[in-house]
């Protein structure tokens, strides 16, 4: 299950592991279609251009590892989530 995704529409996304060794077929954004299997532990992993680049059970580390991978590609965004200052449509965070 996607929880947080790239507002700029790049292939960089927190996935939440609500099915250990789930494959899934996604659509990336240069429209390909791409197959992976969610890791058998861990709670949350990071996608980046297809390939699984971090797994972790906090939250808080797999954003973190979400923001450098978007600084990676120069991509400016709202940093992490604030309930105060940000609200999630459909997975991608905006300000209130």
């Amino acid at each position: 299950m996607i929880v947080r995704k790239c507002a700029q529409n790049h292939d960089i996304a927190i996935f939440k592991n609500t099915k250990p060794n789930m494959v899934k077929k996604i659509l990336m954004a240069d429209e390909t279609i791409i197959t992976i299997t969610y890791p058998n532990s861990k709670d949350y992993f990071v996608l980046v251009d297809g390939e699984i680049v971090k797994r972790t059970d906090s939250f808080k580390t797999a954003e973190e590892c979400y923001l450098e991978e978007k600084g990676k590609k120069n991509i400016v965004g709202h940093g992490r989530i604030d309930i105060i200052k940000h609200k999630l449509i459909e997975n991608i965070v905006v300000d209130r």
